[in-house]
């Protein structure tokens, strides 16, 4: 590499590290916290999470009408359940109310926001540092894609002049002290954790930008995702138990299931169902059925979808650490932690070499001679 585009690509580096870094250090913390938000959610909120079985589920409508009466008020967009016994239902609203209930007594447990909580606040900091989501969502959109290049910069740099020496530049140098022990942490932490927090940047993006995720769809040769048409919206919408029960018998054999309420003028009712044997908690075959007729609009197992759905929501599951089970929510955890550590390691070795950079003498010209 010549020496010139190394010291340029260096002071690029540099700069975008000292620029975004307190964003991405607040990010990545923000977003470990979550990495294990799925087992642990329900352990920290048990009154909302867990429910005793029963013999048999109450109709979708008496989960509705029960949220309805207890927070008044408010419109719901979506009613989330699961195929575990154990675990309560969920109705979202268009505020980020979350209503939990008991799915076999329709017993409301309460509400939580989607942004509060242990979790809800990890959340938001994480997507949109909760400064909202219009303008924080750029933000952190803004600070993913100066972490994309700091990532692919710090590569080019890393890389050693020798295949010999790969083996030193992938070693913990516990002899090393100062400036330099910080150089040999920054460059080997950095060298592991660099394919996993890339692979985080660049799945968070879809969901921080319309045109990158129509994007996926576009390079992929894929539909743009987008509603059927259906019937206008009226007093004679059918119960929403029995949009839930044709797209179901579509895919008996479920996970969790998402239900999305029509929208007013538009009865395409939207029900995404995850199959117990689905390779990813967010594999969605998506159902789409009209709400005053009952008919099935719309069916795409996953199994069958375009190759632009499965890449997108491979990308949520990755970007959440659950694509691949335990395993990578561990190593997504880890090198998430990576982060902080990398931003600190590289300022404080920047502000230790400027700070001995020893100080130009005054230049005096000479004597003019007489």
């Amino acid at each position: 590499m010549p020496p010139a585009f190394r010291q340029r690509l260096l002071q690029l580096h540099l700069l975008a590290g000292l620029t975004a870094g307190i964003v991405l250090t607040t990010v990545a913390v923000a977003g470990a916290w979550m990495v294990f938000r799925p087992q642990l959610e329900p352990q920290a909120y048990p009154e909302l999470f867990t429910v005793a079985p029963g013999t048999e589920r109450v109709p979708l409508d008496m989960l509705a009408a029960s949220a309805g009466a207890a927070y008044p008020g408010r419109k719901m967009n979506l009613v989330r359940f699961w195929s575990d016994p154990t675990r309560s239902a969920m109705i979202r609203c268009t505020n980020g109310d979350q209503i939990y209930l008991d799915p076999w007594t329709g017993r409301v447990l309460g509400m939580q926001n989607r942004y509060r909580g242990l979790f809800g606040y990890a959340e938001s900091i994480h997507r949109f540092l909760g400064l909202g989501s219009s303008f924080g969502t750029h933000v952190t959109a803004v600070a993913a894609l100066l972490f994309i290049f700091i990532i692919l910069s710090g590569l080019v740099l890393w890389l050693p002049s020798a295949w010999r020496a790969v083996r030193n530049a992938l070693t913990l140098n516990f002899r090393l002290t100062g400036r330099a022990r910080l150089l040999n942490w920054h460059r080997t932490l950095g060298a592991y954790a660099a394919v996993f927090v890339l692979l985080s940047a660049i799945t968070g993006l879809p969901h921080a930008y319309y045109w990158y995720e129509h994007a996926i769809y576009r390079v992929t040769g894929s539909p743009l995702p987008e509603a059927p048409v259906a019937s206008p919206s009226g007093p004679g919408q059918l119960p929403v138990e029995q949009l839930w029960r044709r797209a179901h018998a579509e895919l008996p054999d479920y996970e969790s299931a998402n239900l999305y309420f029509p929208k007013d003028g538009d009865n395409a009712a939207g029900i995404w169902i995850v199959g117990a044997d689905a390779p990813h908690p967010h594999a969605r075959s998506q159902y789409y059925v009209d709400a005053a007729t009952g008919v099935l609009l719309r069916a795409t197992p996953y199994a069958e979808s375009s190759a632009g759905h499965k890449l997108f929501y491979w990308m949520l599951a990755w970007h959440l650490g659950q694509a691949g089970g335990p395993v990578t929510q561990v190593l997504v955890f880890l090198a998430t932690l990576c982060v902080p550590v990398l931003a600190v390691t590289g300022a404080w070795s920047y502000f230790r070499r400027t700070r001995r950079r020893p100080k130009l003498q005054a230049f005096d010209p000479p004597q003019e001679r007489e």
